[in-house]
């Protein structure tokens, strides 16, 4: 018994002194764990000032702009021409083919009417020359007009232009003016060589009555010499006055012929006047009636007739044989001229806009090429509307290499491409982001 409350006061002996040795361990490690060297807090701070400096000068330097997204349409400068039915009708007749190469202003095809094609094209070209012709009366004889034609809408308005033609032509064959005028142009002919003939009798008359003054002068002195007798003298006297008369008596004749010439010179005249006159009015009738058929034909053709302003490739759309029939407003055709040159254009909001300006750099990204894969376009903001149409603004983009991406992709030539255009406006750096709103209050 007592040995073992011996040895239970040696273990607690033991345990105390086991529990002041961890106490006073723990103190030293607690001492050495708090106190922090202090070349690792003179390193430690300034390797934070060296990377706090990095990134306040690379957020200096770091710039990046600001993006305004937009929808774009790209289609080349000329862009597709679709014919458009303007009547409920079907097709009459097609002049091409699907994918076929077209000439500007060609005719592809026209809607069923009344009208013979060939026929009204032939009269429509006729009567284009007679509004532009200047000699009508040299065409007017080489042209015959067809009697039985059939033009449908136009039959009245050709039948008043071949009514006008061949009343000029009956004028022309059949006038009276010309043989008056060559009547008149006889008789001038004959009283101008009457007037030389009596110009020719007057220098003769002359020549007599200058004999007959010198004689009569003679006679004047043989009379006051008394060498001849007074009724010598007189009747000297009557041969000179006689003489004298016939000399006036001449000239009046020669007057009344001039005079005679001068009235069928004005007949003449006034019946070349009226032969122009009427001509003009039958003329002016022919031409009125073809600047009434060209008229008629203009909306004749414009109701039937489907023309290409350009030139291209032609594609048809549900339509491609003849008597479909159409309705009035369906795109019949579609012609897509060689591509050149290629135009984006779009719409912005009116949110940001005033950052948008021309020369500003824009990245296309094509809707039907994923970017990933295909790349994307550069482009030139080239102009910004100035007024907002519906809370939008107006935008057009220049491609700089044309369908080419920024991944060496072509994209293939095509009438219309749709994207997303991101205009790159102002650069600003990060720290200029990081206090743009302190900015914003010291400039108020």
């Amino acid at each position: 018994m007592p040995e073992t409350i011996e040895h239970k006061l040696i273990e607690t002996d033991l345990t105390e002194e086991t529990t002041l040795l961890h106490t006073s361990n723990s103190e030293d490690v607690q001492e050495i764990m708090g106190r922090m060297p202090s070349w690792i807090i003179r390193w430690g701070i300034t390797l934070m000032a060296i990377v706090f400096a990095i990134v306040i000068i690379g957020s200096y330097f770091f710039n990046y702009p600001d993006i305004i997204a937009a929808r774009i349409t790209i289609s080349s400068i000329n862009p597709p021409v679709k014919l458009i039915s303007r009547n409920s009708l079907p097709i009459g007749k097609i002049f091409v083919g699907n994918g076929e190469d077209v000439a500007a202003g060609q005719v592809l095809c026209i809607l069923s009417n009344t009208a013979n094609y060939d026929q009204i094209e032939e009269i429509a070209s006729l009567c284009k020359q007679v509004d532009t012709i200047v000699n009508l009366r040299t065409f007017s004889n080489n042209i015959n007009l067809p009697t039985q034609v059939n033009l449908g809408e136009l039959q009245s308005n050709y039948i008043s232009l071949f009514q006008a033609l061949q009343e000029y032509k009956f004028f022309l064959s059949h006038n009276s003016y010309g043989t008056k005028i060559n009547h008149l142009a006889e008789q001038s002919g004959y009283q101008s060589r009457l007037s030389q003939e009596l110009q020719k009798k007057d220098i003769r008359l002359k020549e007599q009555l200058n004999i007959q003054q010198q004689r009569f002068s003679t006679d004047s002195v043989l009379v006051a010499d008394m060498v001849m007798s007074k009724l010598e003298y007189e009747n000297a006297r009557k041969d000179l006055l006689s003489q004298q008369m016939n000399t006036d008596g001449n000239y009046s004749t020669i007057l009344q012929s001039k005079l005679q010439e001068k009235e069928i010179q004005k007949n003449i005249s006034e019946t070349s006047i009226e032969l122009q006159t009427q001509e003009n009015e039958l003329q002016q009738k022919i031409r009125d009636a073809a600047k009434l058929f060209n008229g008629t034909y203009a909306q004749w053709e414009q109701n039937y007739v489907m023309r290409t302003p350009v030139a291209g490739k032609v594609a048809f759309f549900k339509f491609w044989k003849e008597n479909q029939f159409v309705q009035a407003g369906d795109a019949v055709m579609v012609v897509t001229p060689s591509v050149q040159e290629y135009v984006a254009r779009g719409e912005i909001g009116v949110v940001g806009a005033g950052k948008v300006k021309p020369g500003q750099k824009v990245i296309i990204r094509l809707l039907a090429y994923p970017y990933e894969e295909f790349g994307s376009l550069d482009g030139t903001l080239t102009s910004r509307s100035t007024v907002a149409l519906d809370s939008t603004f107006a935008i057009e983009i220049s491609l700089g290499n044309r369908l080419k991406t920024n991944a060496a992709q072509v994209i293939p030539d095509q009438p219309q491409l749709e994207g997303i255009a991101e205009i790159m406006t102002e650069n600003k750096s990060v720290l200029q982001r990081l206090f743009e709103n302190l900015y914003g209050k010291r400039r108020r």
